[in-house]
């Protein structure tokens, strides 16, 4: 029979806690397209969470997260895209931006209509995201090849609409709906 030292113990318990407590949530997005060719998450894009304590109903809306911005994580462990404290809870957490190779994708293009699409990873360490609204920044981009940039989806419940003059036909995006997926790797 082999014996495992005290200290190996210790680090193989850790290592499972760590695996516990990271989640990698997957935003997935789906919405009408009308005569528009592409949807397009610009890499420095604000998104917009409501997030939620991992280990109580404390929650906090209306978090702004940006690929672009580092945030330094305690003791020195490394960086992360954003961290935070609940008011109640000594442990900081923190969420990484973390693009899953061949599940995500920063583009919704119109063969996507009515379907959800896989945005963005998120590796949340001691909360959770619990709602998704758009914010302005999105590039849209139309059957006739028109261009709008700083595009906000959450302005209008009812949906985004324009006019593209090049092909001479109504613009729109609609029922925009969104979810969290929890990905697990192959």
């Amino acid at each position: 029979r082999r014996t495992i030292p005290h200290r190996a113990v210790v680090v193989a318990v850790l290592a499972a806690r760590a695996r516990v407590d990271m989640v990698l949530l997957v935003l997935y997005v789906k919405a009408e397209l009308e005569n528009v060719a592409s949807i397009t998450f610009p890499s420095d894009i604000q998104y917009r969470f409501d997030v939620k304590d991992a280990q109580s109903d404390e929650a906090k809306q209306g978090v702004y997260l940006c690929a672009d911005e580092v945030a330094e994580v305690d003791g020195g462990r490394g960086d992360a895209n954003f961290a935070m404290r609940f008011p109640d809870c000594k442990k900081q957490c923190t969420v990484s931006f973390t693009p899953v190779k061949g599940v995500t994708r920063d583009t919704i293009t119109a063969e996507d209509s009515g379907a959800f699409v896989p945005i963005m990873g998120f590796d949340c360490r001691g909360l959770e995201l619990t709602k998704w609204t758009p914010t302005e920044g999105l590039v849209v981009t139309s059957a006739g090849n028109t261009k709008w940039e700083g595009v906000d989806l959450g302005a209008d419940p009812d949906g985004w609409f324009e006019y593209c003059e090049k092909c001479g036909e109504s613009v729109g995006i609609t029922e925009l709906e969104f979810e969290f997926r929890t990905h697990k790797a192959k």
